[in-house]
């Protein structure tokens, strides 16, 4: 049992460099936000540590990022991409075979919207719509909290609030 384990152990520390010597360069993607920081540096980490990649981070944004990849073919990887603000320009690139999707990095999070607290809901279910707000505005205290300037969802929310007609 002592060989086996030995020889597990030997296989895997050795696995790494054999897999280092194909890796070369890589250039992974480094949003504004704090969980893509986080994802970017783990990936990062993995492809130096793991794979021996010499890593480029590359600072972008969503629609430059997805611009970059349809245009250049990089950054290698993009590591977390918010969908409803790379519009259909993502879904033709996964169609045309330029982009695979890997993984959920925020599953089962990462889900915009307009949201009131839960405890409000209950008390009021009337808030549940648009219509249910806007006929109680003093309920919300008559405040929206919008997203960060240069979101995808700040313009998206930009839009539906003079839409709606709720600049007053």
């Amino acid at each position: 049992m002592r060989k086996l384990t030995s020889a597990a152990l030997l296989c895997a520390l050795s696995a790494p460099g054999l897999a280092q010597a194909n890796c070369g360069e890589v250039s992974i993607t480094e949003m504004n936000w704090a969980s893509n920081t986080v994802v970017t540096n783990v990936a990062t980490f993995i492809m130096e540590q793991g794979y021996g990649c010499d890593v480029t981070i590359v600072p972008s944004d969503t629609v430059p990022a997805v611009t970059s990849v349809a245009e250049n073919g990089e950054p290698d990887i993009v590591t977390e991409l918010w969908l409803n603000s790379a519009g259909e320009a993502y879904l033709r690139l996964e169609e045309q075979g330029k982009v695979e999707r890997l993984g959920k990095v925020l599953d089962p999070g990462g889900v915009e919207g307009w949201w009131i607290p839960t405890y409000l809901a209950e008390e009021h279910p009337e808030l549940k719509t648009i219509e249910g707000i806007m006929a109680n505005p003093e309920l919300v205290g008559g405040t929206f909290n919008n997203c960060p300037d240069g979101w995808g969802c700040r313009v998206v929310s930009d839009n539906l609030v003079r839409a709606l007609d709720l600049e007053e």
